[in-house]
């Protein structure tokens, strides 16, 4: 694909091809045709675009993903499609398919999913945070009240909680006894806990907002069946990277208040230890310019909701 390239862990997609809007109009019907386009904001892994495609005189917005030709993601493209397939009918806020080209033969080698466009804007400068931590700590309970099929998760062949190498205490850690009191915790086999439906990629940067509801719930690459906690301790552990560790407590306490559960402070751990020294990279690029990060304070907050979290471990 001429027209993309690599940055900061990124995939910079200056404008989809050709090929990629012919695909696209074929796919969406007889007489139509793209006749705008808007890189959205935020995407690491692949580049999203909304579309404008109009068909006799009537105009929609649909959602293009699509990956960098040459890197062998089909795999992860296959697997979304069927993701979105699991979830359709679901009542939970999630795109559907229009057209899928996993190999890129119709884009120029570049693996494409198109979707319907959900509303709403991703929201990461909320004005009462209270009310957005209850709403998604809301939208997780609904989400792990689904009787949906999926894989069990094995946390073991997680390759960032259990490098080659070992597990490594952050550069900036400004407690490293915390970090390896909670590495000696993952050394104990995982805890059995109650399977629920996982999203498995439960983030703030993948909710979407209008007036203050959440509308649409995107990137379906990782959904299993595991704790609870595990979805929530991601997402604790993104928003004491980026905000504080009172927001991550916040959500913790406001989930299981909902839920009328408590989360299994193990898996809770576990999620939380997702972080390493590329972590406020990745973070950063995510954000992409929507709100501040603080990149030097980063280490020291999720530091602090570790700390936390081996205290519930009694």
């Amino acid at each position: 694909m001429a027209d993309g390239d690599w940055r900061d862990g990124g995939f910079r997609e200056r404008r989809p091809s050709a090929e990629t809007l012919a695909w696209v109009a074929a796919s969406m019907g007889r007489g139509s045709r793209v006749v705008g386009y808007r890189r959205l904001t935020g995407g690491v892994c692949s580049a999203v675009n909304r579309l404008t495609v109009e068909q006799r005189g009537r105009r929609t917005f649909v959602v293009l993903r699509q990956y960098p030709a040459g890197l062998g993601l089909q795999r992860s493209l296959a697997r979304e499609i069927a993701n979105l397939g699991v979830v359709a009918g679901s009542g939970l806020p999630a795109p559907s398919v229009l057209a899928a080209d996993v190999a890129g033969a119709a884009t120029g080698g570049a693996p494409s999913l198109l979707m319907t466009r959900l509303p709403g804007h991703v929201d990461l400068s909320p004005v009462e945070p209270r009310s957005w931590l209850t709403r998604i700590a809301e939208t997780a309970v609904l989400l792990h009240s689904l009787d949906l099929p999926a894989k069990t998760f094995r946390p073991w062949t997680d390759s960032w909680i259990a490098p080659r190498d070992g597990f490594r205490v952050p550069a900036g850690a400004q407690k490293p006894a915390v970090w390896k009191a909670a590495f000696g915790v993952m050394a104990a086999p995982p805890p059995k806990d109650t399977a629920v439906f996982l999203h498995g990629d439960f983030l703030p940067v993948n909710l979407l907002w209008s007036y203050g509801r959440i509308t649409g719930l995107t990137d379906w690459n990782s959904i299993h069946r595991g704790s609870r906690a595990i979805d929530v301790g991601h997402c604790r552990r993104y928003l004491a990277a980026l905000y504080s560790p009172d927001w991550s407590e916040q959500l913790g306490s406001l989930y299981e208040s909902i839920a009328g559960v408590t989360l299994d402070p193990w898996w809770d751990l576990y999620a939380l230890l997702h972080y390493d020294d590329g972590g406020a990279r990745w973070i950063r690029g995510q954000v992409a310019g929507r709100r501040p990060v603080d990149v030097p304070g980063m280490t020291s907050r999720v530091e602090a909701a570790v700390e936390a979290a081996l205290g519930r471990l009694g």
